[in-house]
């Protein structure tokens, strides 16, 4: 069985190296209309917005919300996890003006992130990201190997977060927990971004 993993790893291991700038910027561009709809709605459906085929989870938390947007995708003998997670402040969300400049901020940081997971995987050279990365032997009812980056920017600026994951283990993977730590954002429940807004 051993031997057997380790022949499925390095197959594993090629298809880590296909994650490309474009996955980070995609993921990116689901939370980017998850913000949109809290803008023009002061509510989340629970559901991915129309052309993203990521999952989605949001967060409501005492600065703002976050949204985190990932998907699982097979390998051989495998999978592949991608996940990108970003916040904005209440006010950022409720006033047109600053939502733009939010969303542009957080696409031109997930287009960094992007680059950064691309040197990672071709060169290992996270450029000038922070990166941290994990690796799990798992023995029992669920066996196999995992490993896990996570990728930020340094720089004191806005939550914008991505993870890279991969491994063997026949269990689906679960949700990108590291990304999330805040309270569920239920469905249909109303955020009052304008009294919020007042108040900042």
């Amino acid at each position: 069985m051993r031997s057997m993993i380790w022949l499925i790893i390095p197959a594993i291991l090629l298809a880590a190296i296909q994650a490309r700038a474009a996955e980070i910027t995609a993921l990116a561009a689901c939370a980017d209309k998850v913000f949109t709809e809290i803008n023009r709605t002061q509510k989340w459906s629970g559901k991915a917005p129309a052309g993203c085929r990521a999952r989605v989870v949001v967060e409501k938390r005492p600065t703002g919300v976050f949204v985190t947007a990932w998907s699982i995708e097979p390998a051989d003998g495998g999978w592949v996890r991608t996940a990108f997670s970003a916040g904005m402040g209440y006010a950022e969300i409720a006033r047109k003006k600053d939502l733009a400049v939010a969303r542009q901020d957080i696409m031109t940081r997930a287009g960094h992130l992007g680059r950064c997971l691309e040197s990672i995987n071709t060169v290992n050279d996270p450029l000038d990201c922070r990166d941290s990365a994990t690796k799990s032997y798992l023995a029992g009812e669920e066996s196999g190997i995992e490993n896990k980056r996570l990728i930020w920017l340094d720089d004191n600026g806005r939550h914008t977060v991505a993870e890279f994951a991969y491994g063997d283990t026949e269990a689906t993977p679960s949700p990108p927990a590291d990304l999330m730590g805040g309270q569920p954002l239920l469905p249909g429940m109303i955020i009052n971004l304008h009294v919020i807004d007042d108040q900042s």
